[in-house]
């Protein structure tokens, strides 16, 4: 266990009776009609509790029992930065994270429900708001609550939390939780409460005995005398801890976390969260979204830590987790450990001990079977389907359509080693726009651009009728999802009249229609190697040429194009998101993110008071049906009235695996899958073996 660390002295505090704490501001679908010969699924997400192992294998259903060890080679498109999520938000490194670490919650991947992982259990209590005239009650606790930009507007709150009922006249309060401040059940008088905020406590439980991985930067340097440290509460304090450092490159991750406005260590293996106020994604940011790290590797304040600074300011102790080399040979407490970071892959060994048996707390249900994991990194697709018919590569989940339907993966010599299969997730394409740029500014623009793009010609001509148009944010699998909400109409006429009516028109007789001295001319950026951006690029550089728009494409190596959106140095750019079935639109869309200065999430720039006041009532409503109601005004809103993206669509996964690989099974969960429950059956497979060990 590590050493119980001082908290450093804040200016916003949550002080109780028991302990102090520092505070910071902060449906179902039916399945579509498939192609002749393809095999009918419904979306994953429908039923995920029967979704069936192996469905595309034509092994399926042989019985044959899974084997341990191998090594599987997985195809990535990008390589992100790191592996440290806070500052790295990449889809691929949340893929990574999935393997080789764990949160305090899990949200099941087949019920969709939250359980115990690294928490044991949890407890969540209401928040019931004192008025601040009222008399004193034992165990309340007073926030002090300031502004996110610590300037003026401190104010005091008091409150006292447990679970809350009807009293005779006004609240009944029972403490639920370990060391709650309220020490036995008490009646709270009506004339003493402002409001009640449910499910605004949560108090987590860890298990005993999870074990961080061994640090191979510190070990290399201390001839392995660095490690065996447990995951304690001082870890999940300091991992929330890190969102109220400025400095830290988190703002992408920042508002979830900012919301919590207090932590409280109550033991070793017991810490406290508050919300001020009702959140619906509260279990979401706490037990699956907060990444846990290490103190003793993190933290510079933590004793354990070889580069421990008590004295380090802010801005150090930001420089030690911005640049910490562990973000990429990452320290986790999953069943694989990263050893190994190149420029062509990053590769995860199971987590052992010395003596080669299971590390991992939970290797008794969920350990694993692969001996490891290698994510290959390739930037073109063309050349990651080579690799995968030369045998380098194990799974490909980017199979272009013409390969998928009548070309490479319909041949023989392809069925002999290899198989196909498709599946749905909640991500969808898009194009956004630079809301900065003088051009894109203006609405009735970029509605033009979708008005002349004929989506459903390029549905049919791209995916064989498999892909859907999608009319907004929420995923297509959502009840949130507005279905009979249309989409924008096919109308080049009308693109015409509406760019006339906002002044774009060809004065000078070029071919391309400008306005105040300036042509409208748009750089459309996507990803090297994405064969499915450049083909969806010069068929909009088509639809628009007529209106006297020009397109230019420009490809970017991955980095590049990432640092030159997240510095809104776009006209407009490609890409998809990857979202979960439901997450907190904030991220993407609150007024505060898009601010020209911030690399954020919302780098479309979307600032709307109307959006806000939609995000808020979102965030704050707990009951699921109301939510989906709100889900589905916001989803119309944002589509009709902001139009900051141009929205494409909902493309099922297209993936190819070698027929050594089993026990595939889709989910709704992005990826789609776990690795650690596939296997191999073949004994034949080097490393293969029947036991665990």
């Amino acid at each position: 266990m590590t050493t119980r660390l001082p908290r450093p002295d804040d200016s916003i505090a949550l002080r109780g009776l028991a302990a102090a704490a520092a505070l910071l501001l902060t449906a179902s679908t039916a399945p579509l009609d498939p192609p002749t010969g393809t095999p009918a699924v419904t979306d994953a997400g429908d039923d995920d509790a029967g979704a069936i192992l192996d469905q595309f294998h034509p092994n399926k259903g042989d019985g044959a029992a899974p084997l341990y060890g191998g090594r599987v080679i997985v195809h990535i498109p990008s390589l992100p930065e790191n592996m440290c999520y806070p500052i790295e938000n990449s889809a691929v490194t949340r893929r990574f994270l999935y393997e080789t670490h764990e949160s305090l919650l899990l949200q099941d991947w087949w019920s969709h429900d939250f359980v115990p992982n690294a928490a044991a259990s949890w407890v969540e209590e209401d928040l019931v708001v004192l008025k601040a005239d009222a008399p004193k009650i034992a165990g309340e606790v007073e926030a002090q609550v300031v502004r996110r930009d610590g300037e003026t507007g401190l104010r005091a709150v008091r409150a006292v939390y447990g679970k809350a009922s009807d009293g005779a006249d006004g609240v009944r309060l029972k403490p639920a939780s370990k060391g709650s401040s309220l020490k036995a059940p008490i009646d709270i008088p009506a004339g003493s409460v402002e409001r009640i905020e449910r499910g605004t406590v949560f108090t987590l439980s860890l298990r005993e005995g999870v074990k961080w991985q061994p640090s191979l930067v510190y070990d290399a340097e201390q001839s392995g005398k660095f490690g065996a440290q447990t995951l304690d509460a001082d870890d999940v304090y300091f991992s929330w801890s890190i969102y109220r450092n400025p400095d830290v490159d988190c703002d992408e991750k920042r508002f979830q976390f900012e919301k919590i406005v207090g932590c409280e260590v109550v033991d070793p293996l017991t810490v406290r969260m508050f919300y001020e106020k009702q959140y619906a994604y509260a279990v979401n940011s706490i037990g699956t979204s907060l990444t846990l790290l290490p103190s003793h590797i993190y933290n510079l304040a933590d004793p354990e830590c070889p580069d421990h600074d008590p004295e380090a300011s802010l801005a150090k102790q930001a420089e030690h987790i911005n640049k910490n080399p562990h973000n990429k040979l990452w320290v986790g407490i999953g069943p694989y450990q990263v050893t190994e970071w190149t420029q062509q892959y990053v590769e995860a060994k199971r987590f052992v001990d010395g003596a080669g048996a299971p590390a991992y707390f939970d290797a008794a249900t969920r350990p694993g079977y692969f001996d490891t994991i290698r994510w290959r990194y390739i930037d073109n697709d063309e050349a990651a389907m080579n690799a995968l018919l030369n045998g380098e590569v194990d799974f490909f989940e980017r199979v272009k359509p013409q390969d998928y339907f009548d070309g490479r993966a319909t041949s023989d010599s392809f069925q002999k080693d290899f198989y196909k299969g498709f599946f749905y997730l909640g991500r969808y394409g898009y194009t956004g726009w630079n809301l900065y740029r003088p051009a894109l500014a203006d609405i009735t623009v970029r509605k033009a651009i979708a008005h002349a793009f004929d989506f459903q010609a390029y549905l049919a001509n791209q995916y064989n009728g498999l892909a859907r148009q999608i009319t907004g944010p929420v995923p297509y699998q959502s009840a949130g999802y507005p279905r009979d909400m249309p989409a924008l109409a096919h109308d080049p006429d009308l693109a015409l009249d509406m760019l006339e009516e906002a002044g774009w028109y060809d004065r000078d007789g070029n071919g391309i229609a400008d306005k105040d001295g300036v042509e409208l001319e748009i750089e459309f950026l996507y990803p090297s190697g994405n064969d499915a951006s450049k083909i969806f690029g010069r068929a909009l550089q088509s639809a628009v040429e007529d209106l006297g728009i020009k397109i230019n494409l420009a490809s970017l190596e991955w980095a590049t194009f990432l640092e030159r959106i997240k510095s809104r140095e776009f006209d407009g750019c490609n890409l998809a998101w990857v979202p979960p079935l439901e997450s907190d639109p904030e991220q993407l869309w609150h007024s505060k993110w898009g601010a020209k200065d911030l690399k954020s999430s919302n780098h479309v720039g979307v600032q709307d008071e109307n959006v806000d006041r939609m995000i808020g009532q979102i965030q704050e409503e707990v009951d699921v049906d109301a939510r989906m109601a709100l889900w589905r005004e916001f989803h119309s809103y944002i589509y009709n009235d902001v139009q900051p993206y141009m929205f494409m669509y909902n493309v099922p996964v297209k993936f190819a695996a070698s027929l050594k690989v089993r026990g595939i099974k889709h989910c709704a969960i992005d990826p789609g899958y776990l690795i650690r429950e596939w296997y191999f059956v073949d004994p034949e497979v080097k490393g293969t073996r029947k036991n665990l060990k």
